[in-house]
């Protein structure tokens, strides 16, 4: 009798445990005891709020990405967002990717997750469109480009030559 009390008792503090912790606290401290007690190096380990919910905005600590989720900690589509870039509001809705961000994204993320060292990277304004003027931060070169990201003709510059007016094509912009 003592053994099946002991037993019973044990059981109830598991399940207990179990019904305490939420999913994301599950998720969490599973990833952060890792194999045999050792955190995983790298790996992402899922931000949990007060109630034990996970938080709307997930950050990875290694790569710098961050993220919006869904209440089960699923990434909602077209949240992620590269190092550096600024954090979406994860409270309104998800506006589709621009052509610019697009193609910024996926040069960003190159070839399985790295970037391409050295390529040219567009850059985009906070409206996700392309910003009227473009320079390649590896040579240094700058270009007036068109709304579809298109170089005009005639605007590029060499390496410390004054930037051009991209409104105004024939003139240097002022500092």
């Amino acid at each position: 009798i003592r053994i099946l009390t002991a037993f019973i008792f044990i059981f109830s503090v598991f399940i207990l445990i179990i019904l305490v912790y939420t999913q994301c606290e599950q998720h969490r401290d599973s990833l952060q005891s890792g194999n045999g007690g050792v955190p995983l190096v790298g790996a992402f380990i899922p931000q949990c709020d007060e109630e034990g919910q996970y938080r709307p905005q997930q950050c990875h600590g290694s790569t710098g990405h961050c993220w919006c989720v869904d209440s089960r900690g699923q990434e909602r589509a077209g949240t992620r967002t590269p190092p550096g870039a600024p954090r979406i509001n994860c409270d309104e809705p998800v506006r589709p990717k621009t052509q610019c961000e697009q193609h910024r994204d996926s040069l960003q993320s190159g070839n399985g997750g790295v970037p391409l060292i050295g390529a040219f990277i567009p850059q985009c304004d906070e409206e996700g469109q392309y910003r009227p003027q473009q320079c390649h931060g590896s040579t240094g070169h700058c270009w007036c480009v068109d709304s579809r990201g298109q170089e005009r003709a005639g605007t590029r510059t060499p390496p410390g030559a004054p930037r051009i007016n991209c409104d105004e094509p024939g003139k240097t912009a002022a500092h």
